[in-house]
């Protein structure tokens, strides 16, 4: 028997290895588990696991994740006219965040709605809550065009009441690059506990901390909320929250020391510490 004649079936939905819990178990997320409306993520061991019998492939976890990890699952194929999504709409509603990327990357302003449907109704309030704070145009509820085709015109028409269809991209990474002036996640930081040890900036998938010889940059731009940082951080210096903001990247001056314990270059805040934080965390003899 060739391998083509094997009725091979697709792979199951899961989190691959970009998962913030792949890499770091101890990470407290779970944007996709409470992103499904189903209940058809749960987590298992600290990992993740989705119970295909359950999705229904509306995709809303996609758009939760803050690095693209999630595999075997597909945005849902939408219709659009001109400035509108058309029918034929699903049954469950999309988020917030794909409207959001339907409006900055493909310019839609309105969605047909033939019958009133709640969970698209309060979809599009959130949208347009959303939209305000942003100084955005808000979309508009439109009624299905009616038009009656006639044979000498119907090629016409054709050509110029054609749908498009497909689909926007997907994840915090995409609407963190399609939304440029607003930050959509902000790090919170208390440079009193920070060892300045550089374990966020190492771990952090965006490079939104960076640790260099003269300075600490925190760059909110650049952040997607996946608490990489918070989850290596022993002294809870520092977290990354849900906070849309304006701020530009913060740089904090650091400068190069020399350990009088161990004699280890280390960065610190001031010329007054002059032991490094693997040694202030440990009696003499115990590195």
């Amino acid at each position: 028997m060739s391998l083509l004649s094997l009725n091979l079936n697709p792979a199951p939905p899961g989190a691959g290895f970009l998962c913030v819990r792949y890499k770091v178990k101890k990470n407290a997320c779970q944007a996709c588990v409470d992103a499904c409306p189903l209940r058809a993520i749960s987590l298992t061991a600290g990992q993740v696991v989705i119970d295909e019998s359950q999705c229904n492939q509306c995709g809303r976890c996609l758009f939760a994740c803050p690095t693209d990890a999630l595999e075997n699952i597909h945005p849902v194929k939408r219709h659009w006219h001109d400035d509108r999504l058309t029918a034929p709409l699903s049954a469950q509603p999309a988020c917030v965040e794909e409207l959001l990327m339907w409006h900055f990357h493909y310019g839609i302003r309105a969605i047909e709605l033939d019958t009133p449907h709640q969970g698209w109704l309060r979809a599009i309030a959130e949208l347009n809550l959303t939209l305000k704070q942003l100084d955005e145009p808000v979309w508009r509820l439109a009624q299905p065009a009616s038009i009656a085709v006639n044979t000498a015109r119907r090629q016409w028409l054709r050509m110029n009441n054609q749908t498009d269809s497909g689909e926007v991209p997907y994840g915090r990474r995409a609407l963190r690059d399609a939304v440029t002036f607003v930050n959509h996640y902000s790090m919170t930081f208390t440079a009193e506990q920070c060892y300045l040890c550089g374990a966020c900036a190492r771990i952090c998938p965006e490079q939104a901390i960076r640790l260099e010889a003269d300075c600490l940059t925190l760059d909110n731009a650049r952040c997607t909320g996946c608490g990489q940082c918070a989850a290596v951080c022993f002294p809870a210096a520092i977290d990354s929250v849900k906070m849309p903001n304006t701020q530009a990247e913060q740089r904090l001056p650091v400068m190069q020391q020399h350990c009088d314990t161990c004699g280890q270059a280390f960065s610190a805040w001031t010329a007054e510490q002059s032991t490094c934080p693997f040694c202030r965390q440990h009696t003499i003899g115990m590195r």
